[in-house]
């Protein structure tokens, strides 16, 4: 029996033995392996170091009047290679921003030693950073989004003898920013005209901070007015999966549109790359009048009649590339250029949001693009924007029933707001208000 045992101790050393042999060649392994990353990570970071200690940044403001164009252009004049490598900046940002661009902002160029563009850094405001940066495959974008808090408050007020809107708006504690957007979002949908002292509104907004005290941007999330006689009105703010998309805006609890007499949206999605007005041109560089908003997008990217009419041109010249007319009831005349391809004829009969082409490059032209423009009646170019637009005049389908959730999901917002403590709405008034953090 001892010597049984005696064996089996033997045994279970050998093994044992042999288990601590694997656990140490295991080790020595990774050991090597992590060597092995510490030794490439160092490689890395000298390299970094390397670029930091050549590199210098240099920069460039706008000024009054000045548009991309003007920026860029001073820019590559600094630089080697400037006209290709800005050039190719330009290009791999200008689907991911819109260039609003105010006075004194700034764009950054980091370069190397040999004065060759490394880097490209634009903020469009105080959280959002656009970045090109020069990698081995080429010029590369991406986005730096800082951390934001944000806030939501209810307003609510009464209509009083002899009030403005505004004024009434303002006194209940609304920002200033703020006041001219909820008036727009009410006459929407109220016929101000038949208001009368005693009527009752509610309003919810959602305010961004970067750093707990810098504004951002404010949207209204919600609009409630109950009047004697132009009755009870709700407006909820509608977000579509796409921030960039012509469908967020306001509806009814019932997917109708606030405005139903306005013109609907060229394409599904927005993004303007060139204002109506005085501007450079991104080809001469001389200052003319542009007729019309450029919207940047996908070639091929589906365009859409913005209301009902007769189509009366439908063609192509060197400067406006493939283009169609439409005609409106009221003599108006819609105007889509540079498309890739045409698919209405003249004397066609178009619908609100019919198909007529497709986006391109055609005529005088920088990129894949739609120029849409709008005559009045008197045939006068004017400000497309001008115009009251909408995306649809009511969301169906998968919208509506994305609408339906986000409206119980506002409601819900408005109780738990309703529910908060009452602060001071803001450092210029003494007005209280119901406001929390939204997580």
């Amino acid at each position: 029996m001892n010597k049984l045992i005696f064996m089996l101790c033997v045994v279970a050393l050998v093994l044992t033995g042999c288990n601590e042999e694997e656990k140490i060649n295991a080790l020595q392994q990774e050991s090597a392996a992590l060597s092995a990353k510490i030794d490439s990570l160092n490689s890395e970071i000298a390299k970094v170091k390397e670029i930091a200690d050549n590199s210098r940044v240099i920069s460039d403001t706008v000024r009054a009047g000045e548009g991309p164009f003007h920026v860029f252009s001073r820019l590559k004049a600094q630089v080697s290679n400037g006209e290709e490598d800005l050039g190719n900046v330009y290009v791999a940002i200008q689907d991911s921003v819109e260039f609003k661009l105010k006075v004194g902002e700034t764009f950054y160029v980091t370069v190397d030693s040999d004065n060759r563009v490394r880097k490209f850094r634009y903020a469009t405001n105080p959280v959002t950073v656009h970045v090109v940066s020069k990698t081995d495959t080429g010029f590369v974008y991406s986005r730096i989004d800082k951390p934001v808090v944000k806030k939501q408050s209810v307003y609510e007020g009464v209509l009083e003898e002899g009030s403005t809107l505004n004024g009434i708006l303002f006194k209940v504690g609304i920002p200033a920013r703020m006041v001219g957007i909820v008036s727009g979002v009410l006459q929407c949908k109220v016929a101000f005209p038949l208001a009368r002292p005693g009527d009752r509104f509610r309003i919810l907004l959602e305010d961004s901070y970067n750093q707990d005290s810098v504004w951002v941007g404010g949207k209204v999330i919600y609009a409630e007015f109950d009047g004697r006689i132009v009755g009870h009105h709700e407006a909820f703010r509608y977000e579509d999966e796409d921030p960039r998309s012509s469908y967020n805006a306001h509806y009814t609890e019932k997917g109708d549109a606030l405005v139903f007499d306005g013109l609907r949206y060229p394409l599904e999605h927005l993004r303007i790359t060139s204002s109506f007005g005085v501007r450079v041109h991104p080809i001469t560089g001389k200052r003319t009048g542009h007729n019309g908003v450029d919207y940047g997008a996908p070639m091929g990217t589906v365009v859409h009649a913005v209301a009902e009419g007769v189509v009366t041109v439908s063609g192509y010249d060197d400067l406006s590339g493939n283009k169609v007319a439409i005609k409106h009831r009221d003599n108006s005349v819609s105007w889509y250029m540079h498309m890739q391809s045409r698919g209405v004829g003249v004397g066609a009969k178009v619908s609100p949001g019919q198909a007529i082409g497709r986006v391109g490059s055609t005529g005088r032209s920088t990129g894949p693009h739609l120029h849409f423009g709008f005559k009045n009646a008197q045939g006068a170019w004017i400000n497309p924007l001008s115009k009251t637009m909408i995306a649809t005049p009511k969301l169906e389908g998968a919208r509506f029933a994305r609408l339906q959730k986000q409206v119980a999901e506002i409601r819900k917002q408005i109780e738990l707001t309703l529910a908060s403590p009452a602060i001071k709405a803001n450092d210029t008034t003494d007005v209280m208000v119901r406001m929390r953090l939204v997580d």
